[in-house]
């Protein structure tokens, strides 16, 4: 199938919508008006129409191609930087480091730091319940209450 081919079949608003390219871009590269296109977009486009309407567009390649190769531009800039590449095992450290320092801020709140403030933090901290104390007191006046006692008659079960 030719280019002549696919006009004739199609109207520049079916290949626009079939192959996502816009119709001023279809039209100027059907109309062999390079100058509004670059390149890239317009090799691209071409591969694109060969690809969904199996055409062979060897002429209009070729056309393009003499087109740009006689007016090449010199006024563009390409710098060429070296791609970095990202460690990706960095943030993993990060994340157990911080870990490791919340799980030792953690261990020392729990065990180094001062009672008496930590009182202050928790008032229930340390205060005996008036329940705690009636049980207490309750065990103490009836042995058979006691944990001892449980035991023993556990054993003989």
């Amino acid at each position: 199938m030719q280019l002549k081919d696919i006009l004739e079949e199609n109207s520049i608003k079916a290949i626009s919508d079939k192959t996502n390219i816009s119709e001023e871009n279809l039209e100027a590269l059907f109309a062999g008006e390079f100058e509004l296109l670059k390149k890239v977009k317009t090799m691209g486009f071409i591969s694109i129409i060969e690809r969904e309407y199996g055409a062979d567009m060897k002429a209009l390649r070729k056309e393009a191609r003499a087109y740009y190769d006689a007016h090449h531009d010199e006024d563009g800039i390409v710098l060429d930087a070296p791609l970095v590449e990202r460690k990706k095992g960095r943030s993993k450290v990060i994340v157990l480091l911080i870990l490791v320092l919340i799980g030792g801020a953690s261990w020392y709140f729990a065990t180094q730091f001062d009672r008496q403030k930590f009182k202050t933090l928790l008032p229930f901290y340390g205060s005996k319940t008036t329940s705690d104390v009636a049980i207490k007191d309750a065990v103490d006046r009836d042995p058979e209450l006691s944990i001892e006692h449980a035991i023993e008659n556990n054993r003989s079960n």
